[in-house]
């Protein structure tokens, strides 16, 4: 049931799917030439965000201009909590295409160094965290106020990113160094899983309770 519904969701990007494909295969090349030193960090953050977050808005958007549809869906032998849960996991494979994507950039321009563990798994935190914010406002605010909302928080991200770096790289940090890199990424990976799990059951909370 979960995973029908999920499948429901791509089916209403898919005529956008090419086009965020070609804009994971090009931006973080295309990135080399104007900030080579930042290119491949924030290629990958780039089109992580821009692709989950995007296909997530216009599906959310299609649902909204047909707010029947999803009354109807939730009266079917799908339950409110699958329908919630359906668009985390909708975001997850976004997620795991663009890794996937920006390994193959990698493979093709060295300049963008090598994909790694480290930057997938601090990426999967991030978009767990504004994943887990965005949702349950989303079912508390409805979708014009948190569209509104959002994309000023990405393109202040954006736009601050190579500021962010640098502030990052003159904090001492140093103490990280000093713990287990296992220990670190698997505690990152348990922490994005956590508030995912904190995220989904608000979310649920929150849908349960709206009028359809």
């Amino acid at each position: 049931m979960l995973m029908q519904l999920v499948k429901k969701d791509f089916l209403l990007v898919k005529k956008y799917a090419l086009i965020m494909i070609a804009l994971c295969i090009i931006l973080p090349p295309f990135l080399i030439s104007s900030i080579p030193e930042y290119a491949g960090v924030l290629g990958f953050v780039l089109i992580t965000v821009y692709s989950v977050f995007m296909l997530l808005q216009y599906v959310i958007l299609k649902e909204t201009q047909f707010p029947k549809a999803s009354a109807l869906i939730c009266a079917l032998p799908y339950s409110r909590t699958e329908f919630v849960l359906s668009k985390y996991v909708f975001s997850l494979i976004i997620y795991l295409a663009c890794c996937m994507f920006f390994g193959f950039d990698t493979l093709m321009f060295p300049q963008l160094g090598t994909l790694g563990v480290k930057m997938p798994v601090m990426l999967f935190l991030v978009i767990s965290l504004i994943l887990s914010v965005y949702l349950p406002v989303h079912y508390k605010l409805g979708c014009e106020k948190t569209k509104i909302l959002f994309a000023i928080v990405i393109m202040t991200f954006s736009f601050a990113f190579p500021q962010i770096i640098k502030i990052e790289r003159s904090l001492n940090i140093s103490f990280l160094v000093l713990l287990n890199p296992s220990i670190l990424l698997g505690g990152s990976i348990l922490l994005s899983i956590v508030i995912l799990m904190v995220s989904v059951k608000i979310s649920i909370q929150i849908y349960k309770k709206a009028e359809l």
